[in-house]
């Protein structure tokens, strides 16, 4: 079962949850909307809705682990749990 994290609903379109990511480049954990794809590196990014267009940026993603959560920025913001009964991200 795939255990996937979100930190709430996307500031910018208000319908799509921010999942927590893991930026395969840099390995920085980032908050990623499901639905306008907008991405935020840190919590204060999405307070203040200054985030970046994640279509526009070149790099692989995953799903961000808890244990790699708990090394982010991330660490202390109220996070929920999704999961996946299927394994599909």
């Amino acid at each position: 079962m795939l255990n996937r994290y979100h930190a709430g609903n996307c500031p910018f379109c208000r319908q799509g949850r921010l999942f927590l990511f893991r930026n395969g480049t840099t390995e920085d954990v980032y908050a990623h909307c499901e639905e306008c794809e907008w991405g935020y590196l840190t919590p204060q990014e999405v307070e203040q809705t200054s985030g970046f267009l994640t279509l526009l940026e070149d790099f692989e993603a995953d799903y961000a682990t808890l244990e790699e959560i708990s090394r982010s920025v991330w660490a202390n913001y109220t996070l929920a749990k999704a999961d996946d009964k299927s394994g599909n991200p």
